[in-house]
């Protein structure tokens, strides 16, 4: 379960700890002289939480791993304010949490000596006022793993290969940032990390990022997550933010984890998200990842959870209001897929039942996920609960359903494809179609249809693994706004996912050359570029004197993918651009029949087949 640092006031965590523990809370070592509190219910971990001593006149204070027999894993916020003596500080091995504030005004340490070679939770602003800070010549400021600030003023930023941390605050307040690259290696990154960073437009994450533990306020102010195009907020498979106003919401089935306060909405609103339903993917749970808003009090949503997930686990520790929500092909809603509920969607199939029934009712039934009732439900119902499939209904449960699901399925089964820098084949072909030109026109354009390679004639090239040119011939899929999406279907076969994506339809002026284009962040089309250079340079001259539309239509991603693994088995990319060309080519009109726009259609396929995976 994912709990993030608590930076209360050191009196509130003391209340706490002897409430709940009834223990006493601060002692004094023999040997050094700290006050602690114990930090676990066995009393064997302990954070110091005062330096009681004087400091030694060569300045050095080294915190010891172990007082009274316990051991140090934490420092607590102004366990060593005000020491204007100190001058270095050695922090054990053992630690591994830092609070924020704990040197406040301890403007005269020059050095930080950290034995921990991994990483630290470090809290907002912890060496900021410290010489060392202030003098450190780098512009990230690390210490371990963890990420504990950056001085730069760099627009773009990389977080340094082998960082796992980005501390509290540690961008906080920069306003020079614009872009920030997040790769693998992270796993955590801290509250109020990005918080305040005005100009951060574009968060990019990098092949397979998964879990991230995400802390309270890390991007807020940002424009970033204002502008967010999803109500889904994800970084990897970690919910970050939720931003809708819906009064029933279903988080994707692709999300791991929920970050601190993702709900969080800042003010009474009667219409937010009374209902969330999780899905059994989620297994991590930041600190009121649920909380909405205060009223007379605290206000959290009726939470939707599957018997025995994670999330009815988080639920019942938490003391949160939850409810069952139906199983795939509990068509009857007791809780458990029997014949029953086969032969009840059988006859809705058939039309003998009133066809008016519950959202809750139709989507249990609709167990293929195809957004209709039919006797193909009622077959797999039937299979399922005579134990002949061999996937259950956890592997029901964890197919996606929604268009949002589908699209974040492919994107993330061609991350992890990119991730292992995979081994693969691909060919590609084209062709024109549907022209409608007159003669002089139609010469032009031949010759530019006489480069395009026919299926017939296309090569296929296979790419060997862990090479830049693998690498870069894998696409990336970043349209995250899923109401682009015309169609969508996936199904659950032997293990194995079918996708099938088809974008609405899209039409962008040809002469708007900066024109971006919700399809061209779906697919790599190059050969749009392609295609315009032809006909304004290469072949028809005079572009000047000519336009044309162009219409994106039925573009269509299908994918193969594994169910366990989300490894990649194939993938077939088809682009169809229709066009509609108006003005002349020296001096000849460009038309078609009885005098209308000439016109023409250009497809692009393009398949990648036999993935082989690597270790990472």
């Amino acid at each position: 379960m994912i709990t993030t640092k608590k930076h209360t006031r050191v009196l509130s965590l003391i209340l706490a700890v002897l409430m709940l523990m009834s223990i006493s809370v601060t002692g004094f070592a023999a040997d050094a002289e700290f006050a602690y509190y114990f930090a676990d219910k066995d009393k064997t971990e302990i954070y110091v939480t005062g330096f009681k001593g004087s400091v030694p006149a060569d300045g050095i204070v080294e915190i010891p791993d172990e007082i009274d027999g316990y051991t140090v894993v934490g420092i607590a916020e102004h366990t060593f304010d005000n020491l204007q003596d100190l001058r270095v500080v050695i922090i054990p091995a053992t630690v591994t949490d830092i609070d924020e504030d704990a040197f406040y005004n301890c403007n005269g340490i020059v050095d930080v000596q950290v034995k921990n070679p991994d990483e630290i939770d470090v809290g907002d602003d912890v060496f900021d006022s410290t010489e060392w800070y202030e003098e450190h010549k780098q512009d990230y400021v690390i210490s371990g793993t963890t990420l504990v600030s950056y001085k730069g003023n760099d627009e773009i930023v990389t977080v340094p290969y082998n960082c796992t941390m980005i501390a509290d605050g540690a961008f906080k307040n920069n306003k020079k940032i614009k872009t920030v690259y997040i790769e693998k290696d992270i796993k955590t990154i801290g509250k109020n990390a990005f918080a305040g960073c005005t100009s951060l437009e574009n968060v990019i994450v990098g092949d397979g990022v998964g879990t991230v533990k995400i802390g309270k306020d890390a991007f807020t102010g940002t424009p970033w997550l204002a502008n967010y195009p999803s109500t889904f907020v994800i970084i990897g498979t970690t919910l970050v933010k939720y931003k809708g106003a819906d009064s029933s919401v279903l988080i994707p089935n692709v999300v791991t984890a929920i970050a601190d306060e993702a709900f969080y909405v800042g003010e009474a609103n009667e219409g937010i998200a009374f209902k969330v339903r999780v899905p059994i993917s989620v297994k991590e749970f930041g600190e009121e990842c649920f909380y909405l808003y205060d009223s007379a009090s605290k206000v959290y949503p009726e939470v939707l959870v599957y018997e025995g997930s994670a999330a009815e686990e988080y639920c019942k520790v938490e003391g949160l209001h939850y409810q069952y929500a139906p199983l795939p092909g509990d068509a009857d809603l007791n809780g458990k897929v029997t014949a029953v509920d086969a032969r009840y969607v059988l006859r809705l199939a058939a039309k003998l039942e009133n066809p008016q029934i519950a959202a809750e009712v139709k989507e249990a039934a609709d167990i293929t996920a195809d957004g209709k009732i039919g006797a193909d439900d009622a077959r797999m119902i039937l299979r399922i609960a005579a134990n002949l499939e061999k996937y259950d209904v956890n592997a029901l449960l964890m197919m996606p359903r929604t268009d949002y699901e589908v699209l974040l399925t492919a994107a993330n089964a061609m991350s992890i494809a990119k991730a292992y820098r995979c081994a693969y084949s691909k060919i590609a072909y084209q062709e024109i179609s549907a022209l409608n030109m007159n003669a002089n026109t139609k010469t032009y354009l031949n010759r530019f249809q006489n480069e395009l390679t026919s299926e017939k004639k296309a090569e296929t090239i296979t790419y060997n693994q862990d090479t830049d040119e693998a690498y870069n011939n894998l696409f990336d899929i970043t349209l995250l706004d899923a109401s682009k999406i015309e169609s969508y279907i996936c199904s659950l076969n032997d293990g194995v996912y079918n996708i099938k994506i088809v974008l609405k339809d899209e039409t962008i002026n040809g002469k708007d050359v900066d024109a971006v284009s919700y399809t061209q962040k779906m697919f790599p089309v190059e050969t749009v570029a392609h295609y315009t250079n032809a006909i304004q340079n290469k072949y028809w001259y005079n572009a000047d004197k000519f336009d044309y539309d162009m219409t994106y239509h039925g573009c269509t991603l299908e994918m193969s993918v594994n169910a366990d693994t989300m490894k990649l088995n194939s993938v077939t990319l088809t682009m169809n651009y229709n066009f509609s060309i108006t003005g002349e080519i020296l001096g000849i009109k460009i038309s078609g029949d009885k005098n209308k726009p000439a016109t023409a259609t250009r497809t692009d396929t393009v398949k990648y087949s036999n993935f082989v995976y690597f270790t990472k």
